[in-house]
């Protein structure tokens, strides 16, 4: 069972931050992130933050403060990302469906660098409205040092993608000792590629137009912006099918942008580090995140905000103006009105306006996620078909085949035999696909987790005996490639498996495999 998309460094940390730390909208200054416009010098390169959430079902928020980051080379002096006495505090699971672009980094002194060194000064969690748990955040103080597999190197010239992947659905459970309490230590996955690979999708850019790019002709061909208090400044590119849309949500040319406008972009990276706009929206909007709740009819679509958002949970109606309102799939791709359908998470963009006696959502543009649904497998149908029971009631059939890819959540690719009755299932589904069974784009299949005992330790077929906090002896097979993290003592060391010892507490995450009380584990902690 190979983690997915394995990077060139894979760092695995225990402090929910990582260098999650300046998202938008963290005040304070000392940033010292430079402008998307300045050189990148023989001697340096260039490094890009992105933040990607993992989902989770039990809290509505994930607060975090983060006061510092820097990279720690071989040798040297360290090198300050982001600096704010102040802290900068920013809600995580804002960033679970898409990646957000934190900041790039330009003049990064080329070299090798061995660790991530970031300050933290408080995590919060908000449970789910109606749960009743409390709450400790088991939180080291002083500067934490993450340490990768092996050292990671910034190339002269070239550049360096830093993407935070946290899964709060890991956080270490520490029994309390207080009843009706625990502590949370989250699972933070940190991912170091070269470049700007194309499987990262930044969350819409919000910032302010600083200059604009002319041509030859004197053409607007783009922009720089600055993208919020400490987190520098962006290069956009314009294209010849770049939308924007003005002010009042109408269709507008690039001579448009001025130089001080709010603008939201959306778009790709490229290779020099700019971000290359499919859409750009100038002006104040309503930009509001929910399920819609059924397809376009005469033009309107039922939408219920999530809850959190800029309007309350009522249902509301959302106009898509034909020939205006752009709708969008996969980081830019546009489709049709007809691509929303019922259950489908939208991100809507646009203005209130008065229709009658109803205020509706004029929309400028509708950027879909793909539809999901959760639940649990209660049987096979029939080869490739799997009957689900929802975790909103009723069941659905499901249709997986031979090249529908299925992975074990957070943890990479595993094979649909693993789609078995018992499994809880989270599926993404083809828009186009109504009717049972609705056919899988994507099936991630949620992990086990176990804490327990080790009894015994084969190291050479890489296989532990642990006996579980409820009394089950269990053998755990621990794959090469696995990724095995020492958090005693507030630690957060990556260590090889010949580290596990009998009598160690661990908590491992897996799946069981056909032969009872067996498992196949790609993440184990040692715990305290």
């Amino acid at each position: 069972m190979n983690r997915k998309n394995l990077p060139v460094w894979r760092m695995l940390s225990v402090l929910l931050v990582a260098i999650m730390t300046v998202l938008a909208g963290c005040g304070g200054g000392g940033g010292s992130s430079e402008g998307g416009s300045s050189p990148v010098t023989a001697q340096t390169g260039s490094v890009a933050i992105f933040i990607k959430d993992g989902p989770t079902d039990e809290f509505e928020k994930i607060l975090v403060k983060v006061t510092e980051v820097s990279l720690i080379p071989v040798s040297g002096t360290p090198i300050v990302i982001y600096e704010n006495p102040a802290g900068c505090e920013v809600d995580l699971l804002a960033y679970k469906d898409e990646d957000f672009l934190l900041t790039i980094k330009r003049n990064v002194p080329a070299g090798t660098y061995s660790k991530v060194r970031l300050q933290v000064t408080n995590i919060e969690l908000v449970p789910k409205v109606g749960s009743d748990i409390d709450i400790e955040v088991k939180l080291p103080s002083g500067k934490i040092d993450l340490n990768p597999r092996s050292p990671f190197t910034v190339v002269p010239g070239g550049t360096l993608s830093v993407r935070i992947d946290m899964d709060a659905n890991k956080a270490i459970h520490v029994h309390p000792s207080r009843p009706g309490w625990y502590i949370f230590r989250p699972v933070v996955f940190v991912d170091i590629e070269s470049g700007f690979p194309v499987h990262i999708c930044p969350k819409i850019v919000h910032g302010t137009i600083e200059s604009l790019t002319k041509n030859p002709q004197n053409q607007t061909t783009g922009f720089v912006m600055t993208i919020g208090d400490g987190r520098g400044q962006l290069t956009v590119k314009l294209t010849s099918d770049t939308d924007i849309f003005g002010p009042n949500g109408n269709f507008v040319d690039p001579s448009a942008l001025v130089v001080g406008q709010e603008v939201r972009v959306r778009g790709r990276m490229d290779d020099s580090g700019a971000l290359v706009a499919s859409l750009v929206i100038i002006g104040d909007v309503v930009d509001v995140v929910g399920t819609a709740n059924g397809p376009v009819t005469n033009g309107l679509f039922l939408f219920t905000p999530f809850a959190g958002e800029e309007f309350d949970r009522t249902q509301r109606s959302v106009r898509i103006v034909d020939g205006k309102t752009l709708v969008l799939v996969d980081c830019g791709t546009e489709v049709g009105p007809e691509a929303i359908q019922a259950g489908m998470v939208a991100q809507v963009f646009g203005k209130i306006v008065r229709e009658g006696q109803v205020d509706v959502i004029s929309a400028v543009a509708v950027i879909l996620r793909t539809k999901e649904i959760k639940g649990i497998i209660s049987a096979v149908a029939e080869p490739g078909v799997f009957t689900v029971v929802l975790d909103g009631g009723g069941t659905t059939d499901v249709l997986v085949s031979g090249s529908t890819p299925v992975y074990l959540e957070g943890d990479g690719t595993v094979t649909a035999d693993y789609l078995t009755p018992g499994r809880r299932v989270r599926v993404l589904v083809d828009p186009a696909s109504s009717t049972p069974p609705v056919r899988a784009i994507t099936v991630f299949i949620e992990g086990e987790k176990v804490e327990g005992a080790v009894t015994s330790v084969n190291t050479a077929a890489r296989t532990m005996v642990v006996l579980s906090s409820t009394n089950v002896s269990n053998t755990v097979n621990v794959p090469a490639g696995a990724t095995i993290l020492d958090v005693r003592n507030g630690g957060h060391n990556l260590v090889p498996f010949s580290e596990i010892e009998v009598g160690d507490d661990v908590v491992y995450f897996g799946l069981s495999t056909t032969t009872p009380g067996t498992y196949e584990a790609p993440v184990v902690l040692i715990v305290d």
